[in-house]
């Protein structure tokens, strides 16, 4: 990898079906809006640039793309930290599904910086299957593929909610996900995977958009769909399997 040229020192939705891909391929108006293979070769590439990632310090010490530094975009330095940035440098913007850099990747061009984004954030650079720098100590309260594997075997009927905490429908259908365990108790098992701390099962299934619900007869996947669920959509696809 080229050495990265900084010219400054970090201090550091409501989405209506899901949070991934599907967000921001409508929204490609050039060719700075990058998929992830053009985006690695990118880094590999260019001869000055700063990788920038845009989620929160949280997120970004639970994991990112190696090199790279954390401007968060809801924070209220934001523009003025981005400002700093030597326009000699490329830069190189993500976040974990899409929808932030874009917002940041538009503001960076108003303010007249070389920049392009990654299509689709974290979720499609790991579904293409590039590396990810994982914090050990901020990754070890998620599912090792092992723990997934025994937690959807542990009954009969199994239902995963693949989630994250920044995800508008991931906790918009949260509540749908408590009501069905209300209704049917000891008869199901609910499994809550995070995104963020699960890297493994999310590299495992290639996960590129959330929500993502998967049901689980007798061990077995019965059930696989991406976006927003309603309780009477979640009830349907259960019940068929009790």
């Amino acid at each position: 990898m080229k050495n990265i040229y900084i010219a400054f020192v970090p201090a550091f939705l409501l989405l209506l079906f899901s949070c991934g891909a599907k967000n921001t391929e409508n929204r490609i108006s050039d060719g700075g809006r990058l998929d992830a293979s053009t985006f690695q070769t990118k880094i590999e590439t260019e001869k000055k640039y700063i990788l920038v990632d845009v989620r929160s310090p949280e997120e970004f010490a639970s994991n990112h793309i190696k090199g790279a530094v954390n401007i968060n975009i809801n924070s209220s330095e934001f523009e003025e930290k981005i400002k700093l940035i030597d326009k000699s440098n490329t830069i190189l913007v993500y976040c974990k599904s899409g929808g932030r850099s874009s917002k940041a990747y538009n503001t960076m061009q108003n303010f007249g910086y070389n920049v392009y984004e990654l299509r689709g954030g974290l979720l499609k650079w790991q579904s293409a299957g590039y590396p990810i720098e994982v914090s050990p100590t901020k990754s070890n309260s998620g599912y090792t593929l092992k723990s997934y594997t025994e937690a959807v075997n542990s009954n009969s009927l199994t239902l995963v909610d693949f989630y994250a905490t920044w995800c508008g429908p991931c906790k918009k259908m949260a509540p749908h996900i408590k009501s069905l365990k209300a209704k049917y108790g000891d008869a199901i098992t609910i499994v809550k995977v995070d995104t963020d701390k699960s890297m493994e099962v999310s590299k495992h299934f290639k996960i590129s958009a959330i929500p993502l619900v998967k049901i689980y007869k007798d061990g077995k996947e019965v059930y696989n769909k991406i976006g927003y669920h309603s309780e009477e959509e979640l009830e349907a696809a259960f019940s068929s399997y009790l």
